[in-house]
């Protein structure tokens, strides 16, 4: 089978560890990446630990124990997707605010604080999280909450 496809990556993942040993085997006898999920602790070099990973564009987290224990990495996965929902959204919104106030000449240190204070709203992440936002009237708002002065100039 590797000869067919020339893998970048094995899986071993049957629930017979002799047969994850073999496809383990071969795998590093190709120069393959191999992760093999019987196994935990050390591992040699060339192997892989998939970590468990929430995506909301472009934001991107992973969690890994190391292959000691992927029931945790997916129990903190779980908990991390809720926490950050609306992230993506909050990214895209932060960039824009950042590049508008950039593009204004507002000085570096006031926009840091202008995107920490953002960031920062529980209010932006409800919204964000509603879907309801249009961006550009978001953007108003928001400054005009957490920078008045910097709001529609």
């Amino acid at each position: 089978w590797l000869d067919r496809v020339d893998p970048a990556l094995v899986v071993a993942a049957t629930d017979d560890g002799e047969l994850n040993a073999a496809i383990e085997r071969a795998a590093t006898d190709r120069n393959v990446l191999v992760n093999r999920t019987d196994t935990h602790g050390e591992r040699d070099p060339g192997s892989v630990v998939v970590p468990a990973t929430i995506r909301d564009d472009p934001v991107v987290v992973s969690i890994a124990t190391g292959g000691a224990s992927p029931a945790l990495s997916k129990h903190l996965r779980e908990r991390v997707e809720e926490e950050i929902e609306g992230a993506g959204a909050m990214a895209d919104l932060t960039g824009a605010i950042r590049d508008d106030l950039q593009c204004r000449g507002v000085d570096p240190q006031r926009r840091r604080d202008v995107v920490r204070a953002v960031v920062r709203s529980p209010d932006v992440w409800t919204t964000l999280r509603t879907g309801n936002a249009k961006p550009r009237q978001l953007i108003d708002d928001v400054l005009a909450d957490v920078a008045p002065d910097l709001a529609n100039s």
